[in-house]
């Protein structure tokens, strides 16, 4: 099928072993992962210490697992990682327990719980330990993973020092707030003065919420995570001072910088490429903050690893799709510069403490003439894990005389939440239908699954916002005409996994001054055009929401039935059938649809919309004729940059024209607790083919 031509695969993978690191030791936005700083913030580990007064000195031992002192947290699961099959790896040092061996009897030993540190855990990659953090193991907020034993299985009948034993031990193990069984086994040996043990088991990461891992153009994982504790424990005399208490702070030693080639060639593509978005306060600097050239010489091994893999800059138009503004993408000759100088070492010419400075503009700011909030913040419920809230945004008109907007920006406040958003003008006529519906069920706005779910006439949509999206500035003459007490209504779809934070996003406006007015306004145009999305279950997966009633059933249930007709009303408008969408090629689901232009003038930008499935995506203007024009051509789709892309030359389209819109989804990118069949709808685990084509009319 043609639709496996369009995968990109081997650049699917990368940052899994980072995102897999710590999510697999022992034990998730679009540009932030909240910290500020590459470090860990918590740095050091307490385990429970056995109590001292039911330790018989005569008959036995306490030893104990302390960091650095050779102790390790292991994990091994395999990988996909920019196009390469291998096995990742990765240790904590930092974990901490106590251990009683009975020397007269065995099986009178016992273990305390084993904690570690899984903030501390090293990949030697700081980019990858950092996104790990935030993104799989949320260590923030759960840095400690806790083995608890409740059973040892092998204990020999006599003791003897120097023997080695192979032990079961079987424990709860808690990842997160998930606490499951597991059991270890290897082999033991006790000395005089330190006992040392190698013990393995094997989890299932899904079971912990920590995998496996899927990241669009960069890395996938296996479910199956083996977890290893290395552990060396020295004994204690029970007769020292402070025995019954722990000390165990870590200091994180700080990254050497090598002498190195960077000023000539690396500099220039950092400070071109780079360092616009990742300097202070810019859309990825708490991502990463490229301030010095000791921040970028630190991590160079990572920089050519998700520039090689096409990762970063995150530009995901192929040369086949039209030349766009704002192109971030590296050409060849950068990216073997980049690589090459990380494979010398990464090292400096220059002082580490050299500043970078963003030598192009990147990210065009918004004038922020309108700030607006909601009116009032909004808190979801994690009974309702797909929430579509409908927020009201008062326009201020001062002099009464309506608004013309040539910049929109909406800035998510809470971005862990918010999955995307749509934003609709509505007129001063529809205020008492808005104000009947704000806050009628208790909370601020309203729920409104599919549209804005007002009735009165002149509600259309004017913006828009996904994961990657910044502010909207049209050229110069041209907007949109907000008329005296218009209303603006923001549907936001939010997300719940693990918290309901308050949400206090804002629309930003940029206003037309009396001038630009005065010599005369263009309003922008643009429609939205739909395209079917059906992913059947494969031949090997099966379960009751494998059958599509079964699955339209269920978004009755959870979104109203008008929303389970939306997939066979879609089909329909493209003139096919379900039929047509029964077969996968492998687990690659394919739709395409031919629809006439609805709106004649100039292009001023495409998008294109999927979920977390999304595989390829293409937009192609009259194609099959001589006319035929590529839009817009993404082979490697990810969720995380849906960008509104802007012709650098002029293309004209009228209402005789037809556009293709083609979406590719595979299913092997993401895990399915219990198979399902995907279709058009509005969940994160539903799917989406969704088109923006915005004009200048003539």
């Amino acid at each position: 099928m043609k639709g496996l031509g369009r995968l990109d695969l081997g650049r699917i993978a990368l940052l899994a072993v980072l995102a897999i690191g710590a999510a697999t030791l022992l034990t998730k936005d679009q540009w932030g992962w909240v910290f500020s700083s590459d470090e860990a913030q918590t740095q050091d580990v307490e385990a429970p210490t056995v109590d001292i007064d039911e330790v018989d000195e005569a008959t036995e031992r306490l030893y104990r697992v302390a960091p650095d002192n050779g102790s390790a947290a292991r994990y091994e699961v395999e990988e996909r990682l920019a196009g390469s099959s291998q096995t990742a790896r990765g240790t904590s040092s930092v974990l901490a327990g106590d251990i009683v061996v009975n020397i007269e009897d065995p099986s009178l030993s016992r273990i305390g719980t084993i904690v570690v540190n899984v903030e501390m855990f090293e990949s030697g990659s700081s980019l990858r330990d950092k996104r790990i953090r935030h993104d799989f193991l949320e260590s923030t907020h759960w840095p400690f993973v806790r083995f608890e034993p409740t059973l040892v299985e092998g204990y020999p009948a006599a003791f003897a020092d120097d023997a080695t034993q192979d032990l079961t031990i079987i424990g709860d193990l808690t990842v997160k707030e998930t606490t499951l069984e597991v059991s270890f086994s290897g082999p033991v040996t006790v000395a005089a003065d330190r006992l040392t043990a190698s013990m393995s088991a094997t989890i299932l990461g899904s079971e912990f919420g920590v995998g496996p891992i899927h990241i669009a153009r960069l890395a996938h994982t296996e479910d199956e995570i083996t977890l290893i504790f290395d552990l060396v424990a020295d004994r204690v005399d029970l007769d020292s001072p402070g025995v019954d208490e722990t000390d165990l702070a870590r200091d994180v030693e700080p990254d050497e910088v090598a002498g190195g080639a960077f000023a000539e060639h690396v500099q220039p593509i950092l400070e071109s490429r780079c360092v616009a978005c990742h300097t202070t306060d810019g859309p990825g600097w708490s991502t990463l903050a490229m301030e010095t050239a000791s921040d970028v010489a630190t991590i160079a091994d990572d920089i050519a690893l998700v520039t090689g893999a096409g990762y970063m800059p995150p530009w995901l138009p192929s040369d086949e799709s039209l030349p766009f503004h704002d192109d971030w993408s590296l050409s060849e000759d950068e990216l073997a510069t980049l690589a090459d100088w990380a494979a010398d070492g990464g090292g400096l010419d220059v002082s580490p403490d050299t500043p970078l400075v963003a030598a192009t503009e990147l990210i065009h700011p918004i004038t922020r003439d309108l700030v607006i909030p909601a009116r009032e913040e909004y808190v979801g419920s994690l009974d309702q894990q797909d929430d579509y809230r409908c927020q009201v945004h008062e326009v201020a008109d001062a002099d009464g005389s309506g608004t013309w907007v040539t910049g929109f920006a909406f800035e998510p406040d809470e971005t862990s939440v918010v999955h995307h958003a749509i934003t609709y003008r509505v007129p001063a006529a529809a205020r008492e239908e808005v104000d009947a519906k704000d806050g009628a069920d208790g909370k601020p706005g309203w729920t409104c699954f599919g549209r804005s779910n007002l009735s009165a006439e002149g509600v259309y949509s004017i913006a828009g916002w996904a994961p990657g999206q910044q502010p909207t500035i049209y050229p110069d003459g041209v907007g949109f005409y907000l008329e005296p007490g218009d209303l603006i209504v923001n549907q936001i779809h939010y997300h719940f996994d693990h918290d309901t934070p308050p949400d206090n996003s804002v629309i930003v406006l940029q206003t037309a001054t009396e001038a630009e007015i005065a010599a005369g306004m263009t309003a922008i145009q643009g429609s939205s055009y739909i395209t079917p999305a059906e992913i059947p279950c494969t031949p090997d997966e099966a379960g009751p929401l494998c059958d599509r009633g079964a699955v339209l059933a269920d978004i009755a249930d959870k979104y109203g039935r008008v929303a389970s007709f939306i997939p066979d009303f879609i089909i329909g408008q493209c003139g096919g059938s379900v039929d047509d969408y029964d077969d996968l090629d492998g687990t690659v689901a394919h739709s395409s649809c031919d629809l006439g232009v609805r709106n004649s003038g100039t292009v001023f930008s495409v998008l294109g919309h999927m979920h977390e499935l999304g595989a390829a995506y293409r937009m192609t203007l009259n194609p099959g004729t001589a006319e035929e024009l590529v839009l817009l051509d993404i082979p490697v789709w990810s969720f995380e940059w849906q960008l509104n892309y802007r012709p650098l030359d002029d293309v004209h389209i009228d209402q005789s024209d037809t556009i293709r819109f083609e979406c590719w989804w595979d299913r092997s990118l993401t895990f399915f607790e219990e198979p399902r069949y995907v279709t058009w709808n509005e969940g994160t685990v539903d799917e989406m083919c969704f088109s923006t084509v915005r004009v200048i009319p003539d």
